[in-house]
Parts: C-alpha cells; sequence; structure tokens
C-alpha cells in the first residue's frame, strides 16, 4: 500500500550500502524516520543496541509494531516526526545503552517534508553524532554546495554550519516502488563537535534570513528591508564595511565565515548604540 505520497526502497543493496555508510554500532541509539514497511529497519534493528522508528502512517506503524514483536531492542512510534520530542525520545531510551553511546538519524525522508524534517534535525544541536539520509539528488546538492555555486542557500549555510554535509552516491528511481520521477541521492551529515566560526548563531542566522529573504537583491538592500535595520542606510554601510563586505554582492556569494563577520560587526554595532 502507498499512503502519503511515500515510495518504498526495494532495492537491497542500496539498503545495505546505506547502513554500511551510516556505520551503525551495536552501543549506538539509531532513530530512523519514516520506516515505511522497514527496508533498512531490519538491518539496523541487528546491528543497533536500540533502534526507534518514527512513523506517522498508522496502517505502517502496526505492521511494523507485528514484524519486530519480541525484539526488546526496536521501539516503533506512530507519530509525526515533525510534531514529536526527538530530545525526549532520545533521552528516554539512553538508559539502554553504554554511556558513551552515540545517538544517529539513518533514514528514507519523505521527500515532501525533507526540508523541514531536516531544520528540524538542525535545530537539535549536540542531540545527535550524525545523519545518514536519503533525499531528493537537488536536496543533497544543496546542503553540499559551495559559495556561487548552484543550489547553494539558505539550507546549505545552515547545514554546514551545523555538520559536514557529504554527498555519498546517488539513487535511481528503479531503487524504489512505486518509482519516484526524480532522482535521489545518499547524504552523510556528520554533526560538528563545535561551530566553525566565531559569531552569535542567533545574530548569524537572522542575517543569513535577512539576505535570503530578497535574494534577487543586493545584500546591501536586503539586509536594509530586514528587521535587523529597519531601513537605516547608515547602519548597513557600517556593519558591511566593518565586516570588509561589498553591500553589492548577494547573499548566495557569501561564506560561512563571510556571514560570520557580518554577525560580529552587527553585535559590535548595536553595543555603540547602546553605549
Amino acid at each position: 500500500m502507498r499512503t502519503l505520497g511515500q515510495n518504498f526502497l526495494v532495492d537491497t543493496r542500496i539498503r545495505d550500502s546505506i547502513v554500511n555508510c551510516a556505520g551503525v554500532r551495536f552501543s549506538d541509539l539509531v532513530v530512523e524516520i519514516g520506516p515505511g514497511k522497514g527496508a533498512l529497519t531490519r538491518p539496523l534493528a541487528q546491528r543497533a543496541g536500540v533502534l526507534a522508528a518514527i512513523e506517522v502512517d498508522p496502517v505502517l506503524a502496526h505492521d511494523l509494531r507485528r514484524m519486530f514483536r519480541g525484539e526488546e531492542n526496536v521501539h516503533i512510534y506512530q507519530d509525526d516526526i515533525l510534531s514529536c520530542d526527538l530530545r525526549e525520545l532520545v533521552h528516554e531510551h539512553s538508559a539502554e545503552l553504554p554511556k558513551a553511546y552515540r545517538a544517529l538519524v539513518v533514514a528514507n525522508l519523505p521527500y515532501y517534508i525533507t526540508t523541514p524534517i531536516l531544520n528540524k534535525l538542525l535545530s537539535n544541536p549536540g542531540l545527535f553524532s550524525a545523519f545518514t539520509l536519503m533525499v531528493q539528488l537537488e536536496v543533497a546538492q544543496k546542503l553540499t554546495a559551495g559559495p556561487g555555486s548552484k543550489g547553494y542557500g539558505e539550507l546549505s549555510v545552515r547545514a554546514q554550519y551545523f555538520t559536514e554535509p557529504a554527498l555519498l552516491f546517488e539513487v535511481p528511481p528503479s531503487a524504489f516502488d512505486p518509482p519516484p520521477s526524480v532522482r535521489s541521492a545518499v547524504v552523510r551529515m556528520r554533526v560538528r563537535p563545535e561551530s566553525p566560526v566565531d559569531a552569535d548563531p542567533d545574530v548569524m542566522f537572522s542575517i543569513v534570513g535577512a539576505g535570503y529573504g530578497q535574494r534577487r537583491k543586493t545584500l546591501r538592500n536586503s539586509l536594509l528591508a530586514s528587521h535587523l535595520f529597519a531601513g537605516k542606510k547608515d547602519a548597513v554601510a557600517e556593519v558591511l564595511s566593518c565586516a570588509s563586505i561589498d553591500g553589492r554582492r548577494r547573499a548566495e556569494t557569501l561564506s560561512l565565515e563571510e556571514f560570520a563577520a557580518i554577525a560580529r560587526a552587527y553585535v559590535k554595532h548595536k553595543a555603540g548604540e547602546d553605549d
């Protein structure tokens, strides 16, 4: 049965490659998102210390519970990944594992909500060690794109701030039932133990959001239109000058360090205003 627009993985070679690339160990807690019919669930359950699978479809969740009945390390949750409390879920099962356990996410993500799921995972810093994900090829390219290249955008910046994303391999439509109309890819995103740049993350992502809020505009005009500057031309000019950034550039050309430089300059400017 196909529900919620899902495309179920049926190629066992791709399945095994994903599990191998995830590097799951018996001391790990693995969270699987959207297990569907359990293509990844069985090999993950055989390797993980604890497997928590989150499936929104009640029929599929029921079938998975029957499939894994009696397997104490497997927990099937019928829940919506976008509303469930991942931190509570991980902490609930951490007592079942060694003190130095890793929490990993392995998933064939539903394509229609891929970006919201990625944003949720990235908004839980320190909870997971790595994500190994099947996504639409276009999304995989965005996650790994560099400044000025096609696809580089706000999602790229967020992903590369919190993780080290790598596109591992592409997956053809024939690996699924039914075959999707797009190509897919597997990405591994190792979570960074510390920030790659020196900047207040809240301020920096406000700058990033402002820059991409009107991406057809120059950076100067995008910042000018944002709530951060509220039309204050002199403030925008001062901050960009302090950061050594040409305001005629566009957000998609800026590196992580350049966004961080603007964030530091903005903080310095605000401190000057308050004096």
